[in-house]
């Protein structure tokens, strides 16, 4: 796999080539050696006063095999928009003691890198899941129900249930389909909230609908409820298979930065919460190339970054920390490895 990742981000950096970076002269460069306890995170945040930059510096710089590894006395140049880290010597890894130093930017990441809550939640693809139970009526004749009224509910297992369980209530929406074959994969379950058991009588159970991000009504469909992430923690992944971007949770044409998207890798892939991956996308060549030079094949263009929130059997949903390029649905998604 280390392989694999050192020729992929090769790749990003002839990307960067093609796509017509040029190098700033020596006079326009700054140098800053990198001293113990900085982190990638440190220096993005330092110098281009944007810390979910660091991924960037990653994929752009291929003699950091490891995101999480960088050393006292690298350089970095600053030039041009840009970081750009000077590779570490056998000599600048090692303190005078002749110990190596790790410095890691997961030990910032995960104190620092969180998920503002939207109010409605994320939602998920149904694909192989099957409801635990339904929301069936009320104690008044509303027709739309909020926070603190009580719920009966109809359970598939009544006897795993216990007063004081929670669960998500959910509805279903548009059907998704892969964007490449038009297969479908599963509805899209939008999060409406959450209600809490309050006792059990008989083959009913009554509930109390807690914090609500949609609009509720009889009908809605439980599942196992899941908190909202507000701090994600970053993982290395643990699997080289790519996927796409299957969906969007807002309805766009093109995503960007904060951008909640669903993609077809899930647990089943070894995916798992804070996973990072690029966003990428076919490079098309021009007609006149192909007249002139016949066939031929390009890196993929880098559009972005995005770090994994939750994970399902066949699917995840993950928020984009940085974007290069607009990206949409269909656009390719690599995990990253160590």
């Amino acid at each position: 796999m280390t392989q694999n990742l050192f020729r992929w981000l090769s790749l990003l950096v002839f990307l960067l080539v093609l796509s017509g970076t040029s190098l700033a002269t020596a006079a326009d460069e700054q140098i800053y050696t990198i001293k113990k306890g900085d982190t990638l995170w440190d220096l993005s945040e330092k110098f281009m006063n944007d810390p979910y930059y660091w991924p960037n510096v990653w994929a752009k710089n291929p003699d950091i095999t490891n995101p999480h590894l960088i050393f006292p006395g690298q350089k970095v140049r600053i030039l041009d928009g840009r970081l750009e880290i000077i590779p570490a010597y056998p000599e600048a890894e090692k303190e005078t003691d002749g110990s190596q130093i790790k410095t890691s930017s997961v030990d910032k990441a995960d104190e620092s890198i969180k998920i503002k809550a939207t109010g409605s939640g994320d939602g998920f693809i149904l694909t192989n899941e099957e409801p635990l139970g339904i929301l069936v009526d009320s104690v008044d004749n509303r027709i739309l129900l909020t926070k603190n009224d009580v719920v009966f509910l109809k359970m598939k297992e009544l006897s795993d249930v216990s007063v004081g369980d929670t669960y998500g209530l959910f509805e279903r929406g548009d059907m998704v389909k892969h964007p490449h074959t038009d297969k479908p994969l599963g509805p899209m379950m939008n999060n409406l909230g959450f209600l809490h058991v309050t006792e059990i009588n008989g083959d009913t159970v009554v509930a109390k609908i807690g914090d609500v991000f949609r609009e509720i009504a009889r009908g809605a469909e439980l599942f196992e409820y899941t908190p909202q992430r507000k701090e994600i923690t970053l993982q290395s992944g643990t699997t080289d298979k790519e996927g796409y971007v299957i969906a969007a949770r807002d309805e766009k044409g093109t995503l960007s930065t904060n951008d909640i998207v669903f993609v077809n890798l899930g647990s089943d892939d070894g995916l798992v919460s804070g996973n990072l991956f690029y966003l990428s996308r076919p490079r098309k060549v021009s007609d006149e190339i192909i007249k002139q030079v016949g066939t031929i094949q390009l890196p993929d263009a880098v559009l972005g970054a995005a770090i994994t929130i939750e994970t399902r059997a066949k699917t995840a949903s993950a928020i984009i920390i940085k974007s290069v390029n607009a990206a949409s649905i269909g656009d390719k998604v690599s995990i990253i490895t160590d």
